[in-house]
């Protein structure tokens, strides 16, 4: 209603703008034309209030209605908005429910599990606890066997330092009665005897290798790189026996054995003798030094030396190391180890038989002079029972 009555005050608006009065004054005709019309511009004047009324009453009421509408609508979406939020609320709380029940459940599981592993963790501590006491008693009597043992040796030992009082007593005896030997079959049995067992001097070198290389098998490990060493010199056509100035104890020429190389081995000493011997290796009973000189030229694969080197004088180490540049092969190859004796805990200080440390430097400078066309300084890698501080020598022909 109210946009109708806009529509029709702003017609008549439109069918009285087309009236131009007042006229001029000086015209004649218009003043007696105003004479006429001044109702007319009355009239009009009229109208025009009359539709700008109608057009402002209609403006209101168009007003008023949207205003109306405006809050019809906004009750309406309010009670929609409110419904919406009402479900989301909802939907939300279920969504939580569902979450803590997930939750919770996924909880349950994993403390399910955690007290499951802890159970298996308390077995295996109990299975851990019961192998740790048997391992505890096993511990126990090897200590006691080992004990027993140590006890055992010392008792070995006191015999054995009172035969070989005995053994003096013998031979100073049968030094200052020579002819009493050939008196009684007794006597020379004794003396026999006497003569057929080594001095303490031969017994005291094997005990000073125990002493200085520790257990057997750790020198074994330690020594079994060299030979790779002789390997390779055997494939540089180097065919020859390897020659081992100081057999000691054995390990490395079991080592060489074992590979199927054949080897030669002396040593003055008759208890080394005899204790490699029982290890089934061949040991030559005369001087290594002298050995090596009888050796014809080129027919050495390699020659080794481990603990030879600190224990001869400047002259005899050069004149071994000018023997085994003649008795090599070509490609044949010379391993020296020994001790460089700088610092306290070196085990050169420990070795009785010791003479004075090497520089390797100076034994450098010896196998060099010798003719040898290639050199290598190793550091020797302590093993179990040994001091650090050593070192090897390896020398190519």
């Amino acid at each position: 209603m109210s946009h109708t009555r806009i529509a029709h005050a702003l017609a008549r608006l439109a069918e009285h703008q087309e009236l131009h009065l007042p006229l001029r004054r000086t015209d004649l005709l218009g003043r007696i034309a105003l004479r006429f019309l001044w109702r007319r511009q009355i009239k009009w004047q009229i109208e025009t209030n009359l539709a700008v009324r109608d057009a402002l009453e209609g403006l209101v009421e168009t007003e008023r209605q949207q205003r109306a509408r405006i809050d019809e609508l906004a009750d309406r979406d309010g009670l929609v908005t409110n419904e919406q939020l009402a479900h989301e609320v909802a939907t939300l709380r279920q969504s939580d429910q569902n979450l803590m029940a997930g939750l919770n459940q996924r909880l349950y599981s994993s403390v399910g599990r955690v007290q499951s592993q802890l159970s298996d963790l308390r077995l295996l501590l109990a299975e851990s606890t019961e192998q740790h006491d048997t391992v505890e008693q096993r511990l126990k009597a090897l200590e006691e066997q080992v004990a027993a043992l140590n006890a055992t040796a010392r008792s070995n030992r006191l015999r054995q330092a009172q035969l070989d009082l005995l053994l003096d007593k013998l031979r100073a005896a049968g030094q200052e009665q020579p002819g009493s030997v050939a008196d009684t079959g007794t006597d020379t049995v004794v003396e026999s005897v006497a003569d057929s067992v080594a001095d303490r001097d031969s017994f005291l070198e094997l005990a000073v290798l125990e002493l200085l290389d520790g257990p057997v098998d750790g020198v074994r490990t330690a020594r079994r790189p060299y030979l790779a060493v002789i390997e390779a010199a055997s494939e540089s056509k180097a065919a020859g026996p390897v020659l081992d100035m100081a057999p000691g104890r054995g390990e490395w020429l079991e080592i060489v054995r074992d590979a199927g190389l054949p080897y030669r081995a002396a040593s003055e000493n008759r208890a080394i003798r005899a204790h490699c011997t029982e290890a089934g290796l061949d040991i030559e009973d005369t001087n290594a030094l002298d050995l090596l000189e009888r050796t014809p030229k080129r027919t050495l694969r390699a020659v080794t030396a481990f603990r030879y080197a600190e224990r001869r004088q400047p002259t005899a180490l050069a004149r071994f190391v000018e023997l085994a540049a003649l008795a090599l092969q070509p490609g044949g190859v010379l391993v020296v180890e020994t001790s460089a004796g700088s610092g306290s805990e070196t085990d050169f200080h420990l070795d009785p038989f010791a003479v004075r440390p090497v520089h390797a430097d100076f034994l450098r400078f010896l196998v060099e002079a010798a003719g040898f066309c290639r050199t290598e300084i190793r550091k020797a890698e302590p093993v179990a029972g040994q001091q650090p501080g050593r070192y090897s020598l390896i020398a190519w022909r």
